[in-house]
């Protein structure tokens, strides 16, 4: 076993040493017709791999020294990073993007803030940039309305009353398409502010929408209990957690919701207003 340590040791030496030794690009030479064939060639190949992939993330590299103006390259070997949560790889990669093309990778990255890393002075920064190059027009980034990702920055920045603006403003704009959890948090900022009767609307207003929202009766159960009304709220309660029970819980593969609810989190709650 030792020597097959000492095998391996000795292999990511010469890697490594070989690695310092290669800084050629490769491709230099090449005509810039040669490069373009590169490319395409490169293009379709990385397509056949799984997204992350470390063949898939080679070809990306390739891409970026045959074309390193090109921002898509940086964004796209990025995102792979992101997903599995190596951030340390992947903003470095991020912010060349952005200095060859602010205005089409803050697209992404706007969102990428707000909702994964959870950056919130930084989302907001972006947030903002992203949305004055299109004044009076409604932006999406990363196909999330640009008003109601303010709305959770500036909430989680303890910024309600400029949170329910924002909220507000993705609700009329979105109409009957916007996301029921709109209305969760401008009641969460409601509750904040001690405006507990517009908070309990909005929650009623979710639940209009999508009856089984676990994630609105929790919180209607929280502002009952700023009401005095227990025996209201244990009942919002006991419903928030047998809908989890049954899955109907808002979530993410890749990250956690912007104030997700979990099972225990209610079965403490319940608890503490039963003893």
């Amino acid at each position: 076993m030792e020597k097959l340590h000492a095998y391996i040791l000795s292999l990511l030496l010469i890697s490594i040493l070989t690695s310092c030794n290669t800084n050629k690009n490769p491709f230099q030479d090449l005509s810039a017709d040669e490069k373009t064939q590169k490319i395409k060639s490169f293009e379709y190949a990385k397509a056949t791999y799984f997204q992350g992939s470390l063949r898939r993330q080679k070809y990306f590299d390739s891409l970026i020294q045959l074309n390193p103006s090109n921002h898509e390259y940086y964004k796209a070997k990025s995102m792979s990073h992101s997903k599995i949560g190596d951030y340390h790889l992947a903003f470095p990669l991020l912010q060349e993007a952005m200095k060859l093309n602010p205005k089409e990778t803050l697209y992404y990255t706007s969102w990428l803030m707000s909702d994964l890393y959870k950056d919130y002075d930084r989302a907001l920064s972006y947030l903002n940039q992203y949305d004055a190059y299109t004044p009076g027009k409604t932006d999406y980034a990363w196909g999330e309305n640009v008003n109601f990702l303010k709305g959770e920055v500036l909430q989680a920045l303890g910024r309600h009353e400029e949170a329910i603006e924002e909220f507000t403003k993705a609700i009329e704009v979105e109409g009957d398409f916007i996301d029921y959890a709109a209305f969760v948090y401008r009641g969460i900022s409601y509750d904040y502010l001690g405006q507990f009767e517009k908070a309990l609307q909005d929650y009623d207003s979710t639940l209009q929408i999508y009856d089984k929202s676990s994630m609105a009766y929790y919180y209607r159960a929280l502002t009952l209990v700023k009401l005095n009304k227990k025996e209201e709220a244990v009942k919002n309660l006991n419903k928030a957690l047998d809908l989890i029970k049954l899955g109907y819980k808002k979530s993410d593969p890749y990250k956690e919701v912007y104030n997700e609810i979990y099972q225990m989190q209610v079965v403490d709650k319940l608890a503490e207003l039963q003893r």
